[in-house]
């Protein structure tokens, strides 16, 4: 069974669970401050899907994202690979595509007209993500990644990951 730590950066909350993040994979997450670590299990032997690994809210309406692996640039800038849940609204509004109970699906992904990817400094595991409209400070939000692999690997169905964050500025 693999292991790894993992640390992602989200808003001001305490809190500990545990989360299935795709591929029979699951994680233990303890969240102090700004910080979020997760040691994530896995009896997963697929080592070339790429798996968001940290996160950061870099200002009012921008994340950065890390994968634990080199990616694919066209797909990890493609906006319809991501995803924006509320985690406590039944609509979805403001940067979010998906309310609390909706599911992922085809036609409620991001679009290019609601967010700018972008690797960060020519990098191809870091980019950044500039929304047209503000986090919502307090808010708190899910970020759902799917279909992002290696360059050259065959299509990918399932996701990369998930991570929890509170709007911060």
């Amino acid at each position: 069974m693999k292991k790894h730590i993992i640390k992602i950066l989200v808003g001001i909350t305490i809190s500990t669970s545990l989360i299935s993040i795709g591929n029979g994979a699951f994680v233990n997450a303890d969240i102090k401050g700004d910080n979020w670590y997760i040691q994530c299990a896995s009896d997963s032997t697929e080592t070339k899907i790429p798996k968001l690994l940290s996160g950061k809210q870099l200002s009012a309406n921008q994340l950065e994202i890390t994968y634990d692996k080199d990616v694919d640039p066209a797909l990890a800038t493609k906006a319809s690979n991501y995803w924006i849940q509320s985690t406590k609204q039944d609509k979805p509004e403001g940067i979010a595509t998906l309310g609390k109970d909706e599911k992922v699906s085809d036609k409620n992904s991001l679009t290019d007209k609601m967010v700018k990817i972008v690797p960060k400094d020519g990098s191809s595991k870091t980019f950044i993500l500039t929304f047209k409209d503000k986090i919502k400070t307090g808010q708190e939000y899910k970020l759902i990644i799917c279909y992002v692999t290696v360059k050259g690997a065959p299509p990918y169905k399932g996701d990369n990951g998930k991570a929890l964050f509170v709007g911060k500025y």
